[in-house]
């Protein structure tokens, strides 16, 4: 009688040691993904909010060189080309200079009707509100032209009207600069005995923030610009 073997193949199946090996290499690979992705996802939102901070940034900035650039605008001026005696009839002469106060507020005037006329001059100004964390501007008559250190006169005062330019619930402004060293001022004698002064303006401004939600994220930008009217006036 023949005798028959019969060969069982047993299914090799994976021990516990190796179970836990397998779920441990799982965790760490499924952490990193994570973790890169957080960081990921937080360096763009960095991202995001630096470039918030910079266009609020500029564009203040921006409002306020081209306005200043403008500056004293008197729609008589060219009236001096080939005038010798321009100096003397006063032709050129402007209601009011660039006027800077404790280098955070600066004030100007501007003849926006064209007419050369005293009485038709506008004002504009911008300052580093009171509470020290926002950027305010102004814009009005040159008769009523407010004080650059008046808490009352903010947006709050329809009889004044400084306006907010930057919204100190996102961006908070921890400095706001005017720096006019660099500007030139001469005399020029006359024939009426007086002297007509003239004062070529270079003015440096700088503006730095942060943001009120995160104040690692900070910015400063700075401009210099060159006033287009020179200043001119009589003594």
């Amino acid at each position: 009688m023949l005798n028959s073997h019969t060969n069982v193949q047993r299914q090799a199946g994976a021990t516990l040691v190796e179970l836990l090996i397998g779920l441990a290499l799982s965790l760490i690979v499924v952490s990193s993904m994570v973790a890169l992705m957080g960081n990921s996802m937080g360096t763009a939102t960095r991202i995001i909010q630096m470039t918030q901070l910079s266009d609020e940034l500029r564009n203040t900035m921006s409002m306020a060189t081209r306005d200043l650039r403008r500056a004293n605008y008197n729609a008589n001026a060219y009236q001096c080309y080939q005038n010798a005696s321009c100096g003397i009839d006063g032709l050129d002469l402007q209601v009011g200079a660039v006027t800077i106060v404790n280098n955070s507020c600066m004030l100007f005037n501007l003849d926006r009707k064209q007419t050369g006329a005293a009485d038709s001059y506008a004002a504009g100004g911008f300052r580093l509100s009171p509470a020290g964390n926002a950027i305010e501007m102004w814009v009005g008559d040159a008769a009523d032209t407010p004080a650059c250190n008046d808490a009352s006169c903010d947006q709050s005062n329809a009889n004044c009207n400084w306006l907010q330019m930057t919204d100190p619930a996102i961006v908070n402004i921890t400095e706001f600069n005017i720096d006019d060293s660099n500007s030139i001022t001469a005399g020029l004698p006359e024939e009426d005995g007086s002297t007509l002064n003239q004062s070529m303006r270079e003015i440096e401004i700088r503006v730095t923030g942060e943001l009120v939600r995160d104040n690692t994220i900070n910015r400063e930008i700075n401009d210099t610009i060159r006033v287009r009217n020179d200043h001119l006036w009589k003594s």
